[in-house]
C-alpha cells in the first residue's frame, strides 16, 4: 500500500493510504480531544457537476465550508464516547441530497486517531480525486461549530464560516507516482493568474494621425500580426501569464468585406464605425479587420496563438453569452444560427433562443437613432453613414435588448445594437419562478437549445488552443447553465480558465436556485456566490475598485476598504483590476483627482497585492495612458473608445515601429512601466500566489502617528496596510499604500495586534528574535530592523512614506 503523510492545521497529521481495494485515511490530532468530534471528508470524484459550496446545518454540519474544487460527495463521522456513526451525502440531480446515516465505510477510533477506510467502489471509476479533511467541534458556537484540524495547514479555525483555498489531488492507481499533489483552486498549478488584457483593434495601431470618427483606412488598425515575438517577449518579462485577446471575435462593423461574404452592417445597429467588440455576429469566427489577408484571418489567429503558447502565455477571449448582434448570422457553422426554428408568437418559450416583443406599437421596430429625418445617435450623424432608424432584419417582429428592454423604441442609453439570447428564464416574471431548465427545483427539465448551442461555441475555441474565456456580464444568464457548460468545458480541457464579469448591485442578475448557496450571507444571497461555485476562477472586483475610487472622487476613507472586501471565499477568488476596457483611465485628466499616471502605484500595488485572486492590466495602463478627447461614438469619456478605429497615443511610443522597446517613452513613464513589471512578478510570489490576508487599518485607527492628518480624529483616511503571509514557504509580507497626494507622513507607526503576529508565525518566538523587513518593490529604503518584542510593543516604524507610492516589505526572521 502506498502511503502519504501530510501536516495539517493545529499540528493534525493525516495518512492517506491507497491499496486496489480501499482508500484508508488516518487522522492524528496533536493531543486527546475532549470535546465532541466531528469529521468531514468531502471529495471529488468526477461522476456528478458537484458544488464548491457544501451544506450547513446546525449542530450537523455547523457553518458553511467552502473549497477549492466542486465535491459531489460528501463523507462524515460523528465521535462520541457512546461511539461512531458514519454519514454520507452526494450531489445529484443539481442540489446536495439529505444526510443519511451509512454503512458504505468504515470509521473506527484508537491510539489517538481516527482510521477512515473507504472502499474504491463508493469513490467511482476515475483515477483522480479531489480531497480534503477538517474537524468541527459541533457543540461550540451555540450549535454552530468551531472549525479546525484541516488539510491546508494554513487555514485558522475558528466558529464562521470558513473557505478552504487549497487541496490535495489524490492519484488512486497503485501504479502512479505521487500520491497526493497539492492544488490551488480548480487543479491550478503554482502560478497566480496574472492578465493583460489587449484590445487587439488599439494595440499595434501606430497611425499617429487620428480622426474623429475615421475610417479603417483613415485611423488604421492593429493587426494579429502586429503582436510578434518583440511584443510577447515583453510581456513575458513583465510577469505575465495570460494574454485576454479582447475583441477578437467577428463583431457588426462599418467596414466592407462583402468580397469575403462579409457586407458592412446596417448603420443603425452601429456604435462607432469599428463597431461594438460586445456584438457578436459570428461566433465561431474573428473580425476579418485584424487579418494581413481577410480570407487567411483564422490562420493568422492561429498564428498568434502559437506565438504566445510557444513563449509559454495563454489565451483568453471574450465569451458573450447574454446577447449577440441584430443582425447575427454565422457563416461558419450557419447551422448553429440562433432563433432557426424559433416560434415567433410567443415572447417566451424555452427552446427559442430569443425573446419576441408581442404587444405595443410594433412591428416595426424603431431604432432610436434617427427620427424624422434627424440622426440621434453620434454614429449616424457621421457623413456617409446612411440611417433610417430601421433594420431590415426586423420589420415583420422585434425582439428584447441585450439589457432586457422589451420595448419596440428602445432609448439611445439601451444596447439597442443586441439581442438577448434565452437561457430557459423568463426576466418578466417578477417572482423569478419561470426556470425552463435543470435546476434543484426542477432537475428533469429539458437543456435548452441556447445551452447547447453556446457549448458548441466554447468547444469550438478550445479545439482551436484557446485556454479560457472571460465571461461578459456573467450574472446575466442562469448560474446552472455555467455550471453546466464550464463542467463541460474541463472535461474536454480541464485546466481551461473561466473570468466572470459580474456586479451583484445589477438589477438584472439571474439569482441561482441552489437551497444552500440561497441561505449563504444571512440569506440576502450574493450572485457572486453562485458564480464561483458554478466553476469561476474570478470573478470582478468591482467593490474595492469603487472603494479605491470614492477616495480621490469622493468622500471615502482608505478604512472604508475593509468593508468592501466581502467574504472570504469571493474576496480571495476575484480579479483585481485599476484599469480595464469598460473603467476609466487612471490618468485621465478628469478622473482620479486629476492625479495623471502616478496615482496608478499605489492603487494597483494595493488592489494586486490584496488577495490570491487574478491581477489584470490593460494595455496603455502601463505608460500612463490618459484617453485624452473626442475619438468618436465614446466622447471624450476619459475611456480609450472600444467602438472606434484608434490608436493609443503613449503606448504607440513604447510599441515604436513594432520594436516595442520603449524608446520614445518619456523617462518617468519607463520608470511607470519597469514599477508594474516588479509589481505583476512580485505578486506572483509565495505569499500572495497561496498566502492569506490580514488587515491592520482596523488595529491603528486610534493611533495618531497611522498617518493621521491635521484636524483628523481617527487614523486611516490615505494610508492602507495589510500582512500577507505564506506559513508554507513560509514568506511573509506589510504592504503599506500612501495614497495622498502630495503629503508625506514621517515617522509612521504601524502598530501588529498579537493576532497580526500570530498570524506572521511570530508569536511564540523569543522576544529576542530578531526580523528584517526589506523593500522589495522599489528596492531603494534601508532594511528595518527590529525584534519580535519590539513589533508587538512599538510596531513597525517607518521614517517617511511618499505620496502616492507604495512599500512592499518582506518580513524575514535574522
Amino acid at each position: 500500500m502506498r502511503e502519504e503523510t501530510l501536516a495539517g492545521s493545529d499540528n493534525v497529521l493525516i495518512t492517506i493510504g491507497v491499496s486496489e481495494s480501499e482508500l484508508i485515511v488516518r487522522y492524528r490530532p496533536a493531543g486527546p480531544v475532549e470535546n465532541a468530534l466531528n469529521l468531514f471528508l468531502p471529495l471529488g470524484t468526477h461522476r456528478q457537476i458537484g458544488a464548491a459550496v457544501l451544506p450547513f446545518a446546525h449542530a450537523l454540519e455547523c457553518s458553511t465550508v467552502l473549497l477549492p474544487f466542486k465535491s459531489d460527495l460528501l463523507l462524515s463521522a460523528e465521535i462520541r464516547e457512546s461511539g461512531v456513526k458514519c454519514f454520507r451525502r452526494v450531489w445529484d440531480r443539481w442540489q446536495w441530497s439529505e444526510r443519511v446515516e451509512t454503512q458504505e465505510f468504515e470509521v473506527t477510533v484508537g491510539d489517538g486517531a481516527v482510521l477512515f477506510r473507504i472502499p474504491r467502489a463508493l469513490l467511482g471509476d476515475s483515477s483522480k480525486i479531489d480531497f480534503v479533511i477538517y474537524a468541527k467541534d459541533p457543540e461550540a458556537n451555540q450549535g454552530w461549530g468551531w472549525f479546525w484540524g484541516c488539510s491546508q495547514r494554513s487555514v485558522t479555525g475558528g466558529i464562521g464560516d470558513k473557505y478552504i483555498p487549497h487541496y490535495h489531488e489524490l492519484q488512486l492507481d497503485p501504479e502512479a507516482g505521487a500520491l497526493a499533489t497539492f492544488r490551488g483552486r480548480y487543479g491550478a498549478e503554482k502560478s497566480r493568474i496574472r492578465i493583460y488584457q489587449l484590445f487587439v483593434r488599439l494595440f499595434g495601431n501606430t497611425n499617429e494621425h487620428l480622426k474623429p470618427n475615421g475610417s479603417i483606412v483613415e485611423n488604421g488598425i492593429g493587426k494579429f500580426s502586429d503582436i510578434n515575438e518583440k511584443a510577447i517577449a515583453s510581456m513575458r518579462e513583465m510577469g505575465f501569464t495570460h494574454l485576454w485577446l479582447t475583441g477578437v471575435l467577428q463583431q457588426i462593423t462599418s467596414t466592407d468585406y462583402s468580397a469575403i461574404g462579409k457586407p458592412a452592417d446596417d448603420a443603425d445597429l452601429l456604435k462607432g464605425l469599428a463597431g461594438s467588440p460586445y456584438a457578436i455576429k459570428d461566433y465561431f469566427d474573428v473580425s476579418p479587420d485584424y487579418a494581413e489577408d481577410p480570407p487567411e484571418r483564422m490562420t493568422e489567429f492561429k498564428a498568434l496563438l502559437d506565438r504566445l503558447h510557444r513563449s509559454k502565455l495563454k489565451v483568453l477571449i471574450d465569451f458573450v453569452p447574454n446577447h449577440v448582434a441584430r443582425s447575427y448570422n454565422s457563416s461558419a457553422r450557419p447551422d448553429l444560427n440562433f432563433g432557426l426554428t424559433d416560434d415567433r408568437s410567443k415572447f417566451f418559450d424555452p427552446q427559442n433562443n430569443f425573446f419576441y416583443l408581442q404587444l405595443g406599437e410594433g412591428p416595426p421596430l424603431r431604432l432610436p437613432t434617427w427620427r424624422d429625418g434627424i440622426a440621434l445617435s453620434p454614429t449616424c450623424s457621421v457623413e456617409g453613414m446612411k440611417c433610417d432608424g430601421f433594420f431590415a432584419g426586423e420589420l415583420d417582429h422585434g425582439k428584447v435588448t441585450g439589457n432586457n428592454v422589451a420595448s419596440w423604441s428602445p432609448g439611445l442609453g439601451d444596447w439597442y445594437e443586441t439581442v438577448k439570447l434565452n437561457y430557459g428564464f423568463n426576466f418578466m416574471d417578477p417572482s423569478q419562478g419561470t426556470r425552463e431548465y435543470p435546476s434543484a427545483l426542477a432537475p428533469d427539465k429539458p437543456i435548452p437549445d441556447t445551452w447547447i448551442k453556446m457549448d458548441r461555441v466554447i468547444e469550438h475555441w478550445q479545439s482551436i488552443g484557446v485556454d479560457g474565456f472571460r465571461c461578459d456580464m456573467s450574472h446575466m444568464v442562469p448560474p446552472e447553465f455555467w455550471n453546466w457548460l464550464i463542467h463541460r468545458a474541463r472535461q474536454r480541457a480541464p485546466e481551461t480558465v473561466f473570468i466572470a464579469e459580474a456586479y451583484d448591485n445589477d438589477p438584472t442578475k439571474v439569482p441561482g436556485s441552489d437551497p444552500i448557496i440561497s441561505r449563504l450571507a444571512g440569506e440576502r444571497g450574493n450572485v457572486m456566490f453562485d458564480l464561483l461555485n458554478a466553476g469561476f476562477n474570478a470573478v470582478y472586483d468591482d467593490p474595492t475598485y469603487k472603494a479605491l475610487k470614492n477616495i480621490y472622487d469622493g468622500q471615502g476613507w482608505a478604512n472604508d476598504i475593509d468593508q468592501s472586501l466581502g467574504e472570504s471565499f469571493i474576496f480571495d477568488n476575484s480579479l483585481r483590476y485599476a484599469e480595464n476596457h469598460d473603467e476609466v483611465r487612471l490618468a485621465a485628466r478628469s478622473q482620479w483627482q486629476g492625479l495623471g499616471m502616478a496615482v496608478g502605484r499605489p492603487v494597483a500595488a494595493l488592489l494586486y497585492g490584496l488577495s490570491r485572486g487574478p491581477a489584470m492590466l490593460y494595455n496603455g495602463q502601463e505608460v500612463g495612458e490618459p484617453a485624452d478627447g473626442v475619438e468618436g461614438f465614446g466622447g471624450d469619456d476619459a475611456r480609450t473608445s472600444i467602438f472606434d478605429y484608434w490608436s493609443m497615443p503613449e503606448l504607440r511610443k513604447w510599441v515604436n515601429g513594432h520594436r516595442y522597446e520603449g524608446a520614445q517613452l518619456s523617462v518617468e513613464q519607463k520608470e511607470l512601466r519597469a514599477f508594474y513589471g516588479r509589481l505583476m512578478k512580485l505578486v506572483g510570489e509565495p505569499a500572495f500566489r497561496d498566502g492569506a490576508f490580514f488587515p491592520l487599518n482596523p488595529s491603528n485607527r486610534n493611533n495618531p502617528q497611522y498617518g493621521r492628518l491635521p484636524g483628523e480624529e481617527t487614523s486611516g483616511h490615505w494610508l492602507y496596510a495589510f500582512l500577507r503571509s505564506d506559513i508554507s514557504t513560509p514568506q511573509r509580507f506589510l504592504i503599506v499604500a500612501n495614497l495622498h497626494p502630495t503629503n508625506a507622513p514621517q515617522d509612521i507607526r504601524i502598530l501588529l495586534p498579537a493576532d497580526a503576529l500570530q498570524f506572521l508565525d511570530l508569536g511564540g518566538k523569543p522576544l529576542d528574535t530578531p526580523l528584517e523587513l526589506r523593500e522589495r518593490l522599489f528596492s531603494e529604503m534601508d532594511p528595518i530592523r527590529l525584534t519580535t518584542a519590539e513589533a508587538s510593543t512599538s510596531g513597525v516604524t517607518i521614517n517617511q512614506i511618499s505620496p502616492l507610492s507604495a512599500s512592499y516589505f518582506e518580513v524575514r526572521g535574522l
